[in-house]
């Protein structure tokens, strides 16, 4: 039966050298004379407006990430300063994600160059820092490119919560239910939200598994002198901005992404792939209907890459850089994955209106995806040097697929699956035929196996009545019909 939204119920009822001088964040001292001058004016102009209305002004506001925040534990200011910067967002670009030296650095571009750092203990950064000086001329209050940036960053790293309620908003600039985001950034690991926000990890964003030669051929004919651009490795492109450029791509040209290669737009490929400003703007025309943009894609894609580091962990990949953040293990790897499948659920139920076929179909796709991910990793997962004493660990912390499945029935994916409709899941049958003979071999809890069971009773009577009828039409993904008009990007 398919699932009652809200509305149907409502209605029912920094790179390698770390001197300050440097040019890490490319903050000068003339750019932070500059800077601090235009904070200044800002500063100016925000006490300048209109101040009529405080006081019937919500305590709820929506950040352009459509995240809810409660204000009332924060002062008359802070209040006005947040609802501020979430009323008129500023207009950022972001442009690099990495940890150095025990803080995590973020450049954006504005009118003017921006970075801000986020400092754990022992930093010389510790606690929130932006280049553009208010913080600290503001009696710590924070500027709006440190709002700004934390609504983005909490966006990604925030599992199991409820959309429909607000989060509490710090004094900080962050949701008090994300604790100390250097600690929240850390648990996550920035190559992984590198990847959510779009933009370059110089410690992992190149990676040594893409076979997209023809990438590699268009990237090298770019200028990589760019003014600006040092710090990206232009010759060896970036595997996930790729895949991002061939979605949006191929929904102005009618292909699939996994079938697109630049052909005739071989120059936008180019410039997608160089230049972040373009990237951005190009991305913001997308539609919601795009690829680029299906929400289940996305999370599919971040469980791929956290499946790749885990098998990396294990392989004890000697190209895969010492990580301060923590080991990507079977702990941290469930953290992910378990959230993922919460976030799906969510995206399914919390919305104010039904799910198109082609979402249904997204979103089934990604789920029987990520349970043939965990089932076939039913082995240990430990690095070469500590497998001696592997034995001292618990399976269930090195047995990826013992951990969400094996060990005790808790519905991994099925529950989900079960609550979309079966013409969503049916187009993926044989997948999850393989998927029920893995589990008949590794063994799962008699609960688990039973629902797995009457899951695929009810797959395969919805396919025999499709196999006898007109196939549909709504699981074809709206943006990529053939029959669909090319889009203009103006």
């Amino acid at each position: 039966m398919p699932p009652t939204t809200r509305s149907q119920a409502q209605r029912q009822v920094p790179q390698q050298q770390d001197d300050e001088d440097s040019s890490e964040y490319h903050d000068s001292s003339s750019e932070s004379e500059s800077e601090s001058g235009s904070s200044s004016d800002d500063a100016m102009s925000e006490d300048d407006d209109d101040d009529n209305g405080e006081g019937d002004e919500p305590d709820v506001v929506t950040s352009s990430s459509k995240l809810s925040y409660r204000l009332d534990r924060l002062s008359p200011e802070d209040r006005k300063r947040v609802r501020k910067t979430f009323k008129k967002p500023p207009q950022l670009s972001l442009k690099l994600c990495l940890l150095h030296d025990n803080h995590y650095g973020f450049e954006m571009t504005e009118l003017v160059h921006r970075s801000i750092r986020i400092g754990g203990p022992g930093s010389r950064w510790n606690g929130l820092h932006c280049s553009c000086r208010a913080t600290d001329s503001r009696d710590g209050l924070p500027c709006k490119h440190l709002i700004w940036l934390l609504d983005q960053v909490v966006k990604q790293t925030l599992y199991d919560h409820d959309p429909s309620s607000p989060l509490t908003m710090t004094p900080g600039g962050f949701p008090e239910e994300i604790g100390d985001p250097y600690s929240d950034i850390s648990a996550f690991h920035s190559d992984v939200l590198a990847d959510g926000l779009h933009v370059f990890n110089p410690d992992f964003g190149t990676g040594d598994d893409s076979d997209d030669s023809d990438a590699s051929d268009e990237s090298d004919e770019s200028d990589s002198s760019e003014e600006g651009d040092t710090s990206r490795p232009l010759d060896r492109p970036i595997p996930h901005r790729i895949q991002e450029v061939r979605e949006m791509l191929s929904a102005i040209s009618s292909t699939a992404p996994e079938d697109f290669r630049p052909d005739l737009l071989a120059t936008v490929f180019r410039m997608l792939l160089a230049n972040d400003e373009f990237f951005h703007y190009f991305l913001s025309q997308m539609r919601s209907t795009d690829p680029v943009n299906d929400p289940f894609r996305k999370l599919s894609q971040r469980v791929d890459r956290v499946l790749h580091e885990l098998d990396a962990f294990a392989a004890g990949d000697p190209s895969r850089p010492a990580s301060a953040e923590g080991p990507r293990d079977v702990a941290w790897a469930a953290r992910h994955i378990t959230g993922v499948v919460a976030l799906i659920r969510t995206n399914i139920f919390t919305r104010e209106r039904p799910l198109e076929p082609w979402e249904r179909s997204s979103a089934a796709r990604a789920l029987v995806r990520i349970l043939a991910g965990v089932v076939e990793r039913n082995r240990d997962f430990v690095p070469p040097g500590l497998r001696t004493a592997a034995s001292s660990v618990p399976r269930q912390d090195r047995n990826l697929f013992l951990r969400l499945v094996g060990d005790r029935d808790e519905g991994f994916v099925l529950n989900v699956l079960d609550l979309l409709p079966p013409d969503a899941a049916a187009p993926f049958l044989h997948t999850l035929e393989v998927i029920q003979d893995q589990l008949g071999v590794h063994g799962a809890p008699a609960s688990y196996v039973e629902k797995f069971r009457s899951l695929m009773s009810r797959l395969r009577r919805r396919a025999s009545v499709g196999s006898s009828s007109t196939p549909a039409t709504g699981s074809k993904r709206q943006s990529q019909g053939p029959d669909r008009g090319s889009k203009r990007v103006k």
